[in-house]
């Protein structure tokens, strides 16, 4: 890679770290993808053609949709940043077209199941009550698995029955949660410190080793959960956040409530759990109604 191009990345980089905010998961994604995108390209040339080039001899190697449109969606940001900051005289990625994705509707478990999850938690060592009340946070706050493992332990209000999170593009939220998570996560504090082994990570939830978990370790632990009750087996961090979203919605909650809960920045995201509710309802029509039955 050329030197120019070296330190266009990198200031690109900065830009989305610190200017925007995004995860350090995104920032490496598009930090990597423009980087090779850098290396390809010949010459010069920041052209809609040339990416689009890049995109198409991507693609036949057998890339989903979803990925060409990640792909696409980076080069469109590289590509206003390199206009806005006078690195190029065109902002020419606006040009480029992603494939339409079929969101697939995420699955959920009934109020059932999740007690099942929950109640498969038997064991009073510090281990299970961890493991316990990691659970009830992804359910009872509707957490992603990344906001429920970077939770401070000074997030923790027991008077206000809340939490605080940091979502994705690093946006702070106040969420409110029931008194029986709150009860569990004062069990998990209870015996927290039998866990810290030298410095403090300062997050809620460690390992038995004391560190900071990381979302893998949150998935490890639900997959184990899940595994004690048959009729949740599969279920991810996210099975848990899609039924949080999809009982509100059930029992009535209006969907901007719901979006300010999950944290999602549009609606549009939020929208989806509308369609959950709404197979259900027709679901029941069909089976209820003189008219729905054949």
């Amino acid at each position: 890679m050329q030197e120019e191009d070296r330190l266009i990345l990198q200031d690109f980089r900065e830009e989305l770290l610190h200017g925007r905010g995004l995860s350090a998961h995104t920032v490496h994604a598009y930090t990597v993808q423009s980087g090779d995108y850098l290396k390809t390209r010949e010459g010069n040339t920041f052209s809609t053609e040339t990416m689009r080039n890049y995109i198409m001899d991507r693609s036949a190697s057998g890339l989903s949709k979803r990925s060409i449109a990640r792909m696409v969606s980076c080069f469109r940001t590289f590509s206003t940043w390199m206009f806005e900051t006078g690195r190029a005289e065109f902002d020419t990625g606006q040009a480029l077209k992603p494939p339409r994705v079929t969101t697939a509707l995420p699955g959920f478990l009934g109020i059932a199941e999740v007690k099942s999850v929950l109640c498969s938690f038997k064991s009073t060592g510090p281990k299970s009550i961890r493991d316990r009340a990691i659970l009830e946070v992804l359910y009872g706050a509707g957490l992603r698995a990344a906001e429920a493992a970077s939770i401070p332990v000074t997030g923790v209000n027991s008077d206000s029955c809340t939490l605080k999170v940091l979502g994705k593009g690093r946006r702070e939220r106040i969420i409110p949660v029931p008194a029986g998570t709150l009860e569990k996560i004062s069990n998990w504090l209870d015996v927290r410190s039998t866990f810290i082994k030298g410095d403090d990570p300062g997050t809620l939830f460690v390992s038995i080793r004391g560190r900071k978990l990381d979302p893998r370790d949150i998935r490890r632990i639900v997959t184990l959960g899940v595994s004690g009750a048959a009729r949740a087996a599969g279920a991810t961090p996210h099975t848990f956040r899609h039924s949080f979203a999809t009982h509100l919605l059930d029992a009535g909650a209006d969907i901007r409530t719901v979006q300010e809960l999950l944290g999602h920045k549009g609606i549009g995201t939020t929208q989806i759990y509308t369609h959950l509710t709404t197979e259900k309802l027709k679901g029941v029509y069909m089976k209820t109604h003189p008219r729905g039955k054949k």
